[in-house]
């Protein structure tokens, strides 16, 4: 079997795999703590968006013809095992208030442990790098520069809109740990305090 048809036959696992997980995530009760669900419309763009990326990588991988480097496809199968297991991580530490949604519970408690320890959306870091991975694994060049200009904007914004909804629910507890933790990537400082810290309690 050539070089090209494992890589194919690797693709449609992927894809496949990835299809049923987030098919299975999205349908699943997510969490015991139900809220208030806000700006859905971001929900329904982040979708669609998905779905120029990942069909338009299809798409791409399969019909239009150009030279398909393994070293870029290894790339991204390595951002997106990297993507998954920080994903993992976040929906494991907000356990009861994980939710796709903007979603602001009554009793929510502001959750600052784990992963939320050194950056305040994982998931959503996560989000980026899959959708930066997958085309990179079909070395489909336009879809990248949709996840990067369509997509990755799209997310910033409900990342913006989300973060005033945890300002009006928080108030300044929430403005400190803006001020302490970096949102997408772990701050020097943070990692710098959180390594004290753990040599303090060792």
């Amino acid at each position: 079997m050539g070089g090209l048809t494992i890589q194919k036959v690797c693709f449609a696992a992927l894809i496949a795999g990835y299809t049923i997980w987030r098919a299975w995530e999205t349908r699943r009760k997510q969490g015991s703590a139900r809220g208030d669900i806000r700006l859905l419309w971001t929900f329904y763009a982040l979708v669609i968006l998905t779905g120029v990326v990942f069909v338009g990588t299809i798409l791409e991988f399969c019909f239009v013809p150009r030279e398909h480097s393994l070293v870029v496809s290894l790339v991204g199968v390595i951002l997106f095992a990297a993507a998954h297991l920080l994903r993992l991580k976040a929906i494991r530490t907000l356990d009861k208030y994980w939710s796709l949604h903007i979603e602001i519970r009554d009793k929510q408690q502001l959750v600052q442990e784990g992963i939320y320890g050194y950056m305040r959306h994982p998931a959503y870091a996560a989000f980026i790098l899959e959708h930066i991975a997958v085309p990179l694994f079909g070395n489909a060049w336009w879809s990248l520069s949709a996840a990067v200009f369509l997509y990755t904007p799209m997310l910033l914004i409900r990342m913006r809109l989300e973060e005033a909804a945890l300002v009006e629910k928080f108030g300044e507890q929430y403005r400190d740990y803006q001020r302490r933790v970096g949102a997408l990537w772990p701050r020097l400082s943070t990692l710098t305090k959180l390594g004290k810290a753990q040599q303090s309690s060792s």
